[in-house]
């Protein structure tokens, strides 16, 4: 039988992986860099990717790879996902933007963009670790069912 797992503990440790990137992001998206936002923008759209890599990890113990996104996928709202994807990416766009257009208030961008950008990575933080949560208990049924 598999090891059990406290998942009150695993929540707890996604949640810290979840606000430390978000600190570092805010941190990140709150310093001014003329004419290289969107550079900056795939910076931190990598660290979010990894950020939801590492949640997948701490629940399932291994890497995740084609398989076994296309499993989460069967288990939820393709179109949501879909989505999520689109208004991830709307969202970093319409930061950069708002970053270039605020460059001449350095207080009020620091500011505003910080804010923005971390809580955009809180956000897709918490909906993947939703995801990967839903995935694991489903994966965790469908072992009982079959050791039933």
């Amino acid at each position: 039988m598999a090891e059990e797992i406290n998942l009150d503990k695993l929540r707890y440790e996604c949640l810290l992986k979840i606000t430390r990137s978000m600190g570092g992001v805010a941190l990140s998206g709150a310093v001014t860099v003329p004419n290289l936002e969107l550079a900056k923008q795939l910076g931190i759209s990598i660290a979010d990717a990894w950020l939801c890599l590492d949640i997948y990890r701490a629940y399932f113990g291994k890497e995740l790879n084609k398989e076994d996104l296309a499993k989460m996928l069967q288990t939820t709202a393709v179109l949501l996902l879909g989505g999520g994807i689109a208004g991830y990416v709307g969202i970093r766009l319409a930061q950069a933007l708002l970053q270039e257009m605020l460059e001449k208030i350095p207080i009020a961008n620091a500011i505003i963009s910080g804010i923005a950008f971390g809580s955009s990575t809180f956000i897709i933080g918490l909906a993947w670790l939703a995801l990967v949560e839903q995935s694991y208990f489903l994966q965790q049924s469908q072992q009982q069912s079959g050791d039933g």
